[in-house]
C-alpha cells in the first residue's frame, strides 16, 4: 500500500539517529538540510560523522542506545544495523508516538524516509513504500536533472513578485494570469540559461 506523502516543518526539532556507519551519516545529512537539531547514538561511528561532531553540527554519543534518547525526539530513525535493537527502538518511539523509521525493515516503520530532491524552497520527496528503495534513488537522479540547482533561487526570486502581486492585485483570476505568465517567463529565462551554458561548454571542446 502507498504511503501519503506527508512534507513537515522539522526545522529546530529534535532528531534521533541510532547507528553510527554510512548510512546513518546519509540520513543525518538530509536531517541537518531541513534544519533538525540532530543527536546520534552509537558504539562507533564513521569517521565523516565524528568531523559533524567536532565541529559542533551534531550532538554525538558514542554508546549503545538507551530508552531515554528518545525523551523530546519529534522523530526518530534505527540506523543501528541490528535488528534487535532497531526493534526496540521502534516499538520504544511507537509507545511514546513518536514517527520512526528503521533502515531496511518496512515492518518497523511508521514512516519512510524519502529520497529527496532539494532545491531551496522546492522540495520533492521519493519513496515506493518500502517496496523497492533502488527505484527511488533512480527516480531522483532523473528529477535531478530536470531541476538544476538555479531552480531555487528562480522560486525565491518568483515568491518575493507573488508576495508584491496579491497585495497589489485583488481579483482572483487576475492575480492567476499573472502569475502563470511571470512563472512562464521565469522558465523560459531558466531554459535560454542552460543553453547558453551548454553553448559555451561545447564550444570549448
Amino acid at each position: 500500500m502507498a504511503y501519503f506523502p506527508f512534507f513537515v516543518n522539522i526545522a529546530g526539532k529534535k532528531a534521533l539517529v541510532a547507528g553510527g556507519g554510512k548510512v546513518a551519516v546519509r540520513k543525518v545529512k538530509t536531517l541537518l538540510d531541513f534544519g533538525a537539531n540532530v543527536k546520534v547514538v552509537s558504539p562507533e561511528a564513521v569517521p565523516e560523522l565524528r568531523k559533524l561532531a567536532e565541529s559542533g553540527t551534531v550532538c554525538l554519543f558514542l554508546r549503545k542506545y538507551r530508552p531515554e534518547d528518545l525523551n523530546s525526539a519529534a522523530l526518530v530513525i534505527a540506523a543501528t544495523g541490528d535488528k534487535k535493537v532497531n526493534r526496540q527502538i521502534s516499538r520504544g518511539a511507537q509507545e511514546k508516538l513518536i514517527p520512526v523509521n528503521a533502515v531496511d525493515d518496512p515492518e518497523l516503520c511508521t514512516f519512510f524516509f524519502p529520497a529527496v530532491v532539494r532545491r531551496g524552497d522546492f522540495a520533492v520527496g521519493i519513496t515506493t513504500s518500502g517496496s523497492y528503495p533502488s527505484f527511488a534513488r533512480y527516480a531522483r537522479q532523473k528529477i535531478e536533472s530536470l531541476f538544476p540547482a538555479s531552480c531555487g533561487e528562480m522560486i525565491a526570486s518568483l515568491s518575493l513578485v507573488r508576495k508584491k502581486v496579491r497585495r497589489e492585485i485583488s481579483d482572483p483570476n487576475q492575480r492567476r494570469k499573472i502569475l502563470n505568465r511571470l512563472l512562464e517567463q521565469a522558465l523560459q529565462a531558466e531554459q535560454k540559461k542552460e543553453e547558453t551554458g551548454n553553448g559555451n561548454q561545447d564550444g570549448r571542446d
